[in-house]
């Protein structure tokens, strides 16, 4: 009954979506792929704790507090993320170019924790399909 090799981004999008309303609440129509959790739907920093469990129990993995960050979309190491919590430039200028809309938001200084008002359903489901591929990946060839 499951996939081959990893789900689909949609899949993965549409069970991101049933996650975010399950903890806040919502009906599943209430959360699009661009609503931001905080801003849109209300969530607060309990909320997203809650929220990171049931993904862990939804698709069977760990995560951590960064999984659930603009930051984790990027592809890059925290090394390359943050340095001390602000952004690098090099994680600025690819968030910049991801979220063109929020430019006043990802300025130089900024800090992980600053960002989270914009965290959307899209950015989780990005972060979860990364950490779902490097859980497919064969570990020995």
């Amino acid at each position: 009954m499951t996939e081959p090799n990893s789900p689909t981004a949609a899949s993965v999008q549409e069970r991101v979506i049933r996650c975010v309303a399950q903890v806040l609440a919502k009906s599943p129509s209430e959360v699009t792929p661009q609503s931001r959790l905080i801003g849109d739907l209300g969530a607060d920093s309990l909320d997203l704790v809650e929220l990171m469990y049931v993904l862990e129990d939804e698709f069977a993995l760990k995560l951590d507090k960064q999984d659930l960050s603009l930051s984790a979309q990027l592809g890059l190491p925290e090394a390359e993320v943050h340095d001390h919590e602000v952004l690098t430039p090099k994680a600025l200028q690819l968030l910049r170019e991801c979220y063109p809309q929020a430019q006043e938001w990802l300025r130089n200084g900024v800090t992980r924790m600053q960002l989270a008002p914009l965290l959307t359903a899209e950015a989780i489901t990005v972060g979860l399909g990364r950490k779902l591929a490097a859980k497919e990946e064969p570990h020995a060839s």
